[in-house]
């Protein structure tokens, strides 16, 4: 298996199984700006996944040529 797929694969990964596994960020401490961590991390991770796909994009992109 060519060695971009694996890195961009990972990069889409990543983002979906943090969002699933909602036992870990399910609380309500620490709170950020008066937002219970639940929300906030997941307005976090919108910004973090963008970039997860991004990257993994601009890969396959390299790859493939446009």
């Amino acid at each position: 298996m060519d060695q971009d797929y694996v890195i961009a694969g990972l990069l889409l990964a990543i983002p979906t199984l943090v969002l699933l596994a909602l036992p870990l960020y399910n609380r309500e401490t620490p709170t950020f700006l008066g937002l219970p961590f639940f929300y906030w991390f997941q307005g976090l991770w919108l910004f973090i996944a963008s970039l997860f796909y991004l990257i993994a994009a601009r890969i396959l992109v390299r790859r493939f040529g446009e």
